[in-house]
């Protein structure tokens, strides 16, 4: 893929923010081509993708046949195919357990070499836009087209866009906010995700967890009403018999070492620590402090001290997300 990777800047939090265009190298589009690609993806994602409208964006995710979430993706129409967008790192592997299953159908299932993903959130990003596309995305109608150029609209944490388009408009765009914008790196777009509570699965941690304890049946990205699909009996018996015992949390706080997806938590109880928990993502944000994504037990008290395995320089709270678990 063209990338137009942006120099690192300080992370912010979203309500501090400026205008920022950010370039997200971390991410792949993926193009699900071909007539049979919607009943496909039906029979592959725990989203009801028939009831995907061409206005719209869903979260999904991909299983294993023992329900553990290979990947989640943000699934969208874009001109006569499907489009998903999906962490790099682990793309490679997420395509080919796609692609098991898609030699008995009409479709063909291929990385997008010449998009450019770009993001575009901080202060008034909306207005950014203005003049610039003749419809912009929101709330009821989540997704645009125009042209070439795709755009999403995304509420969480605060509301931001993401942009698909060629390296031309892309350049065209850049120049035109060159003066108005700041410009960043997808470190800040993954901070934004942990600070939106939007799972985010790399190589490290793809097929350990079920969709659930990721919470996206929290971002509507799971429907128990349709048909089968790849582990469709694993995650609709751990809702259905409440077994799951799982959730996503957010954390801050502060740590002694460089904190990467896998490694281990601690959990205070009494006076003791006890391991528990599996970072899924971790970034430094300004002043120093760090956010860590992990999966945690459920209903823990915000009141919970954590620390990073071994680490006893590390201190960690959890931060409400904004949506119920």
């Amino acid at each position: 893929m063209p990338s137009i990777p942006f120099l690192p800047q300080p992370l912010l939090t979203s309500k501090k923010l400026p205008l920022t265009v950010i370039s997200l190298e971390q991410w792949v589009v993926i193009n699900v081509i071909g007539d049979e690609r919607i009943s496909y993806l039906q029979s592959q994602l725990t989203l009801d993708v028939t009831s995907l409208r061409l206005n719209q964006h869903r979260y999904a995710a991909h299983c294993s046949p023992y329900g553990k979430t290979w990947s989640n993706l943000c699934l969208f129409h874009r001109g006569n195919q499907l489009t998903y967008i999906v962490r790099r790192s682990l793309y490679h592997q997420q395509l080919n357990e796609f692609k098991k299953y898609a030699i008995f159908s009409k479709i063909m299932l291929a990385v997008d070499d010449q998009a450019i993903l770009l993001g575009i959130a901080g202060i008034q990003a909306k207005d950014a836009l203005d003049g610039f596309f003749d419809t912009i995305p929101d709330i009821l109608s989540p997704v645009t087209q125009q042209e070439n150029s795709t755009l999403l609209w995304f509420k969480r944490p605060q509301e931001r866009f993401i942009l698909v388009t060629t390296i031309e408009k892309a350049n065209m765009f850049i120049k035109h906010l060159k003066d108005k914008a700041h410009f960043n790196n997808s470190l800040q777009w993954l901070a934004l995700d942990i600070e939106a509570g939007i799972p985010i699965i790399e190589s490290s941690t793809t097929g350990k967890f079920i969709p659930q304890a990721l919470n996206l049946h929290a971002l509507d990205a799971i429907n128990f009403k349709k048909g089968c699909y790849i582990g469709q009996e694993v995650v609709a018996r751990a809702t259905f018999r409440n077994s799951n015992q799982r959730a996503l949390y957010w954390l801050s706080g502060i740590s002694g070492k460089i904190l990467a997806p896998n490694d281990k938590l601690e959990i205070k109880i009494g006076d003791y620590w006890r391991r528990s928990g599996i970072i899924l993502a971790a970034c430094q944000i300004k002043n120093n402090i760090i956010w860590v994504q992990a999966v945690l037990n459920k209903n823990l008290k915000n009141t919970t001290l954590l620390r990073a395995y071994n680490d006893k320089a590390s201190q960690f709270k959890i931060n409400k997300i904004s949506y119920k678990i």
